[in-house]
């Protein structure tokens, strides 16, 4: 998978192919993302065409896996009260610029206790997935930049696993999960799919 391989046309064609969205993950998720670790949204039409990209910074620990996991409840409840006026922007999570958007596991907000990838999954999302249900029909696809090797499968199963359970319990329509190491890019074996 290499962004080398998308035509001049790709923002019109649709990234249901799993194929073409890895090579656009590999265009949108930098090398310096990479390295540093970040959850990068995709945002898709209602005819799964790109239309807008997010990057958020995620906490230090965000690749430890979960020992002990939690079940995700209500995860729904947490968007309903956010702010969901303006357009998607960029934005990197825990910055000083953006103080109602939270890391997870910090001591100022305690619905997010770190409970691991679920915990750090729903921070990232929390912010997006409000502003991504005004316009029904929305897709995402949703992309860890991450270092080290290029397969983790326990950190990056944990990941998509949590991303498909956020995406459904708040009724989004998530088109893929991706990891994007410093030099691959691959779609984890998930054991539940969420439909497209």
């Amino acid at each position: 998978m290499s962004f080398n391989n998308l035509p001049p046309t790709w923002t019109t064609q649709p990234l249901s192919d799993p194929a073409r969205a890895a090579d656009v993950v590999d265009l949108m998720v930098t090398l310096g993302d990479r390295r540093r670790g970040t959850f990068t949204v995709l945002l898709c039409d209602p005819d799964n065409h790109y239309r807008a990209a997010l990057t958020l910074d995620l906490p230090e620990d965000f690749a430890a896996p979960l020992e002990h996991p939690t079940p995700l409840r209500d995860v729904d409840q947490h968007h309903d009260n956010a702010a969901t006026a303006g357009a998607p922007h960029h934005h990197r999570a825990g910055t000083a610029d953006a103080p109602h958007h939270r890391r997870a596991g910090t001591a100022d907000a305690p619905h997010h206790r770190r409970a691991g990838t679920a915990g750090a999954c729903s921070s990232a999302l929390d912010p997006i997935l409000p502003a991504v249900r005004t316009a029904p029909g929305t897709g995402l696809i949703l992309a860890l930049g991450r270092p080290g090797p290029p397969f983790q499968p326990e950190v990056d199963t944990e990941w998509a696993e949590a991303a498909t359970r956020i995406c459904q319990a708040a009724d989004v329509r998530l088109l893929g999960f991706y990891v994007a190491s410093a030099n691959h890019v691959y779609q984890p074996q998930l054991q539940t799919r969420a439909a497209a």
